[in-house]
């Protein structure tokens, strides 16, 4: 039986790094309506992706979804789920075609 601590199902919101306006440096985030409610399961990162993308151990996180449009340096927020909302910065991302539709892996990391 799996562990249940491994395997935890969240609604997210997606907030992507944008430009501010007028400005060629500055940036901050900037909420995308049509992903504020996005399905998916969120595992603690295997020792292969901590090496290939770094993060702390104990922060680093593998996302799985099927829905695209989450890309990398966008901020994650659990919308969903118990205790605090938690904040995720996309390190990575990954996208595999199976037979039944497409599957992403996003590989991020938890903002203390």
């Amino acid at each position: 039986m799996a562990n249940a601590n491994l395997l935890q199902n969240f609604y997210i919101k997606v907030e992507h790094l944008t430009l501010n306006p007028g400005s060629t440096t500055q940036e901050s985030f900037t909420q995308d309506l049509s992903l504020q409610a996005v399905h998916v399961n969120i595992q603690p990162a295997s020792k292969e992706v901590l090496a290939l993308y770094g993060g702390a151990f104990g922060k680093a996180y593998t996302i799985f979804t099927t829905l695209s449009g989450i890309l990398q340096t966008d901020r994650l927020t659990t919308v969903s789920g118990i205790g605090n909302p938690i904040q995720y910065i996309v390190k990575g991302r990954e996208e595999y075609n199976y037979f039944l539709g497409q599957n992403f892996e996003l590989y991020v990391e938890a903002l203390a």
